[in-house]
């Protein structure tokens, strides 16, 4: 088994948790200094990422050198992770457990920028497919004006599509009223997004309504929905909450700069 492999099997013992490391691992391991520290039965993986490498990171942090990420099954591990980190750079890390940070203080001071918060369900009664739903499997063109309005390019999402994707919208006859698209993340986590509901349709619930009906199509086909929003993005997080999914996983940023 590859370091890549082994780092991968690990990772995906907890798919949600892990999902922005697995991401990262599965777009740019090639440029990701990554370490896996295995110590009897414990585990630990450590990724540091040039800033510039992924395009969001670049936007949101230009002053910074480097992000880091990692996932350990015990404590003991932290040690040899810790003597790994670059102590003179400026980091970015990205953190999915208050542990992680509370380790790390002794060492760096940290400042808190921002979280992003990870729904997900595995179904119930209230998620039912919504027959007014149009389910597409290619790039309907009538919808671009609405996912490009949510910063998506043709690139991304020609790529999206070629991978499997496919987009959950209400119409008004060829009009788009909301829509949303399913694509993937990692093997087994899909994400929701690009929501985006027409200016003269909004406050009738049918973003909810594209949502809903896209975890439904998500579940049918085996994988994990995942619905990520900015802690600021209220009407986002309540569309999430009340359609009945739940906070799996914050992700928090801070900075040592």
């Amino acid at each position: 088994m590859s370091h890549y492999e082994a780092m991968m099997g690990r990772l995906r013992q907890n798919p949600l948790k892990n999902i922005t490391l697995l991401k990262m691992l599965t777009a740019y391991h090639a440029q990701i200094d990554s370490v896996l520290i295995e110590q009897e039965q414990d585990w630990g993986v450590l990724l540091l990422m040039r800033a510039g490498t992924f395009g969001y990171d670049q936007r949101t942090y230009p002053e910074a050198d480097t992000v880091v990420l990692m996932d350990y099954s015990s404590p003991e591990v932290f040690p040899a992770l810790l003597e790994r980190l670059p102590r003179e750079a400026k980091l970015v890390f990205k953190l999915q457990e208050q542990a992680y940070r509370q380790a790390l203080e002794p060492y760096f001071t940290l400042r808190r920028v921002r979280s992003l918060y990870s729904y997900s369900t595995d179904g119930g009664p209230g998620f039912r497919v919504d027959e007014d739903c149009i389910l597409s499997e290619s790039v309907d063109e009538r919808l671009l004006p609405l996912w490009m309005a949510n910063d998506y390019t043709m690139e991304e999402l020609r790529h999206y599509f070629e991978e499997g994707a496919f987009s959950v919208s209400l119409f008004d006859g060829d009009t788009p009223l909301s829509t949303c698209i399913v694509y993937r993340n990692e093997e087994r986590v899909w994400e929701i997004g690009a929501v985006h509901t027409a200016e003269e349709a909004r406050q009738r619930g049918l973003a909810q309504r594209v949502v809903r009906t896209a975890v439904v199509h998500t579940l049918d086909r085996g994988y994990i929905p995942r619905y990520q929003v900015l802690e600021s993005n209220l009407a986002s997080i309540r569309l999430a909450e009340s359609i009945g999914l739940t906070r799996a996983v914050t992700l928090e940023h801070w900075l040592n700069y």
